[in-house]
C-alpha cells in the first residue's frame, strides 16, 4: 500500500516573502475565527485585537498545548519564538496539512526528509492559491528533487497520455456517441 502525505507549499525567494504570501491568503478567510481557534488550541482566550502582536509573557506562561490537537505544540512553539498571531497563523498551524512556507529548497528539504524517513511514498500537494503557485513548484522545486535523485526525469514521451501508457483516441469514445439501448 502506498502512503501519500499531503502538504501545502508556499514558495517564494525567501522565507519572509513566503510568509507574506501566506498572510495575504489568510486575509481572504475569517481571521477572527482563526485567531479564536488558535486560542482554543493553546488554551487562551484570543481575539482579533491582538492579531499583530505576539503573546505577552503572562499569556505564554498560561498557554498549554491541547492534548487533543497535535498541531497545538507547533503553534505554541512559534508563539514562544515571538511571532505575532498573524504570523503564527501564516505558518499554517491550524491547517490540516502541513504548510511549508519558504524557498524552493525549503520545500524540497521537507519532501526529502519525509520521504527518506519512510513517512510517505509520495505527496499530495495543495499549492497555494496564487496564479504562479503551481509554476513555482514545477519550475523551482521539481528540478531540485531531480538533482537529488528523488524525482525521475526519464519520461516515455512529451505528453501525459504517453507517460501513462494510454492509447491514443481521437474524438469521443463510441460508447458515449451511440444511442442508449432500451
Amino acid at each position: 500500500m502506498k502512503m501519500l502525505a499531503g502538504f501545502m507549499p508556499t514558495i517564494a525567494a525567501s522565507r519572509q516573502a513566503a510568509l507574506e504570501r501566506r498572510r495575504f491568503l489568510d486575509e481572504v478567510v475569517n481571521l477572527d475565527q482563526r485567531v479564536r481557534y488558535l486560542g482554543a488550541m493553546i488554551g487562551l482566550p484570543l481575539g482579533p485585537a491582538q492579531l499583530d502582536e505576539p503573546l505577552t509573557a503572562d499569556q505564554l506562561a498560561d498557554a498549554m498545548p491541547s492534548p487533543h490537537d497535535p498541531r497545538s505544540a507547533r503553534a505554541l512553539e512559534l508563539a514562544w519564538e515571538g511571532w505575532t498571531l498573524r504570523d503564527v497563523l501564516a505558518h499554517g498551524v491550524i491547517d490540516y496539512h502541513p504548510v511549508v512556507a519558504g524557498t524552493a529548497a525549503d520545500v524540497a528539504d521537507h519532501m526529502q526528509r519525509w520521504f527518506e524517513a519512510g513517512a510517505c511514498d509520495g505527496f499530495s500537494i495543495a499549492v497555494d492559491g496564487y496564479h504562479d503557485g503551481f509554476d513555482a513548484f514545477v519550475d523551482q522545486v521539481v528540478p531540485i528533487l531531480q538533482e537529488r535523485g528523488l524525482f525521475h526525469d526519464d519520461y516515455e514521451g512529451p505528453t501525459l497520455r504517453e507517460n501513462l501508457g494510454a492509447h491514443e483516441q481521437y474524438g469521443l469514445d463510441p460508447r458515449l456517441t451511440q444511442p442508449a439501448r432500451s
